[in-house]
């Protein structure tokens, strides 16, 4: 019974080695890991990471042009403002009148301005090119563009 038990034993380890065998022998699996050994080489891995570098190097430099068009279309979007509330007629209270500051990077914008009285609400839009207006403001008017210039 011991000689059939090793004789067993013997008769699996031959099939486990001989099974190996014939995998190690396959020349599918040769070829794999002939590949494998081949992709992960220090030179191959080198190139790949040259190709790599190489295409991050072309996304950052289209990245920066995007910056750049974006940051040129930002310098006429609203970056600073000013806003001055007041009393148009002391017998109306509550600040129902205002002057409204817009300006863009290169400080080019607008005041708009309304006056609330007993008669309605008068509207007025000032122009200003490069931080100077294009009219004389009124004194409420010139506080909203100095808010408006000092933020």
């Amino acid at each position: 019974m011991v000689t059939a038990g090793v004789a067993l034993i013997a008769a699996i380890f031959a099939a486990v080695t001989a099974w190996q065998a014939k995998q190690a022998s396959d020349p599918e699996r040769m070829d794999r890991l002939e590949a494998l050994i081949t992709r992960q080489a220090p030179t191959e891995v080198l190139k790949r990471l040259q190709t790599d570098l190489g295409e991050l190097s072309r996304h950052v430099s289209q990245l920066d042009e995007y910056a750049k068009e974006v940051g040129k279309r930002l310098d006429t979007a609203v970056q600073r403002v000013g806003l001055s509330r007041f009393n148009a007629n002391e017998k109306i209270g509550g600040d129902l009148s205002f002057a409204w500051t817009v300006l863009d990077a290169r400080d080019h914008g607008v005041i708009l301005t309304a006056v609330t009285d007993h008669h309605g609400t008068r509207v007025f839009v000032r122009g200003i090119v490069a931080g100077e207006p294009q009219h004389p403001l009124l004194p409420n008017e010139e506080t909203s563009l100095q808010q408006a210039l000092n933020s």
